[in-house]
């Protein structure tokens, strides 16, 4: 029988290894959560222990004193930069506290102004503002921007406008206006850039934009008279649609092609591909020119053990099984706060390695004709985790990059090596700037000959990427773009945001 000592040792062993187990189980359950789901799982471990405290991060408007906002306004893009960078290192170590607290201000101002983008209703804002003087009517035509949906449409009638003008204005506005100043406030509205932006139906939206085409377009009467009986489209024959717009079918497979250029959500280019709370890593450009990961800590809650309980617990034990019920909570609570901060930390980790072998690809702005070959593994490799933790680490995280505002998914700095067959040597190619550059060939043929996937290929390779033509082929389908025979006829090219 093991003596005493030995099963001490053995008892103290089995209780580490548990702990490891359950602190590894812990960080690959947070490590794949994008922010919205991380939050919502430590709300819920906190209402789950008295030992936990959450509390939820804040989304406001940074404030800044006069002086402060000032001075960063009358600092360049370099200098902000540098300030930036030497915050980071010994952000803490200033002695007057007054000073810290405008700097922490700065710090925060130049984390939003660097990388807020602009909404919709920002965009259609600021073009009121300048063509539009102060009073009643500018706000009337604010309201209207403010009604629009994330696609640019107007759902709300003109006596839901107003509806919403007496509201606003708590039953007394400063000025009555009618349906009628409405709709030709909405008109106002519609005039405003993106073209299409205010319609209230798709067939108006293409309408908007038709009317407005710069070019000098022979046929425009019949592209608007086919957004009038655009409805018809799946009532109706092609044969009996051509007759209602006294056209031939040829002709109105002209203008249906046509319409499919415009763009039927104007709105789009101007709502956030990631969650509505924002990324949560920050790409900023140092002054060497590399680029430096940062959490942008706003979005995080905050979430920790609530010293203050566990003393309090710890005071108020009487038996051994509270005490044994109060080290449970306490050590659990730990190991979630510790799991937490190591999810974090591996975030920041990754996303620092990716960066610093695609730094042609932050400097283009996301342009993945610029990625280079980067695997899991090379990345697991140089911070030193297994390569299953940075897959997780990656999945639904999303990078804003500061100087170009474009937001990046993390997973897209990942690409794999492709070689030219039969070739051994030689620099490797991204599949994502093969993909890219087989898009950019496609959008720049002429519509009326559209390039086989053998010329394609022949491009490509004049281009310095050597592919077969059965790759070309599977790439080619899988960005979604249509056979030569299919595009000579008018299909459109695929628009998603998985396109590179």
């Amino acid at each position: 029988m093991p003596g005493p000592s030995q099963s001490l040792v053995a008892n103290l062993r089995q209780s580490q290894e548990a702990a490891l187990s359950m602190q590894a189980r812990l960080r690959l359950r947070l490590l794949p959560l994008p922010l919205p789901a991380l939050r919502a799982e430590l709300r819920q471990k906190a209402e789950h222990n008295p030992f936990l405290e959450y509390v939820e991060p804040a989304f406001g408007t940074v404030s800044l004193d006069a002086a402060s906002e000032g001075a960063a306004r009358e600092a360049d893009e370099e200098g902000n930069l540098d300030y930036f960078n030497a915050s980071l290192e010994g952000f803490g170590d200033q002695a007057d506290p007054e000073a810290l607290a405008v700097a922490q201000r700065r710090h925060e101002w130049l984390i939003q102004t660097q990388t807020a983008r602009p909404s919709l209703y920002q965009h259609l804002a600021d073009q009121v503002a300048r063509q539009t003087p102060e009073g009643p009517w500018r706000r009337l035509l604010l309201l209207i921007c403010d009604a629009l949906d994330t696609d640019g449409y107007l759902r709300a009638t003109p006596h839901d406008v107003l509806s919403d003008w007496w509201q606003a204005n708590g039953g007394k506005p400063e000025a009555n206006f009618s349906e009628a100043d409405v709709a030709r406030a909405i008109r106002e509205v519609q005039a405003l850039d993106p073209v299409g932006v205010g319609a209230r139906s798709l067939a108006e939206c293409l309408a908007l934009q038709t009317r407005a085409d710069p070019r000098d377009l022979p046929n425009r009467e019949r592209y608007l008279r086919l957004c009038d009986h655009l409805g018809s489209l799946l009532t109706e024959s092609p044969a009996r649609l051509a007759r209602d717009l006294r056209c031939t079918p040829e002709e109105l497979r002209e203008a249906l092609a046509y319409l499919r250029t415009l763009n039927p959500f104007p709105g789009r280019a101007f709502a956030p591909p990631e969650p509505l709370d924002g990324p949560e890593i920050v790409a900023l450009r140092r002054p060497d020119g590399s680029w430096q990961a940062v959490c942008d800590e706003r979005r995080f809650p905050l979430f920790r053990v609530d010293e203050a309980a566990v003393g309090a617990a710890r005071a108020a034990v009487r038996t051994a099984d509270e005490r044994a019920c109060v080290a449970n909570l306490e050590n659990r609570a730990r190991l979630d706060v510790e799991a937490y901060h190591e999810r974090n930390d591996t975030l920041l980790r990754v996303a620092q390695a990716a960066f610093d072998r695609q730094r042609a690809f932050l400097d283009s702005g996301g342009d993945r004709g610029t990625l280079r070959p980067l695997l899991l593994r090379e990345v697991a490799q140089a911070i030193g985790y297994d390569e299953s933790i940075v897959s997780r680490t990656v999945k639904d995280k999303t990078v804003r990059v500061a100087t170009s505002r474009a937001l990046i998914p993390l997973r897209a700095f990942f690409t794999h090596a492709l070689r030219a067959e039969g070739e051994a040597e030689g620099e490797a190619i991204s599949d994502q700037r093969a993909k890219a550059a087989l898009k950019s060939l496609v959008e720049g043929e002429n519509p009326a000959k559209p390039l086989s996937d053998q010329a394609l290929t022949v491009a490509l390779a004049a281009r310095g990427i050597p592919l077969a033509r059965r790759t070309v082929a599977k790439y080619r389908e899988a960005l979604g773009i249509p056979s030569t025979r299919e595009r000579r006829k008018g299909a459109p090219l695929p628009q998603t945001k998985d396109s590179p």
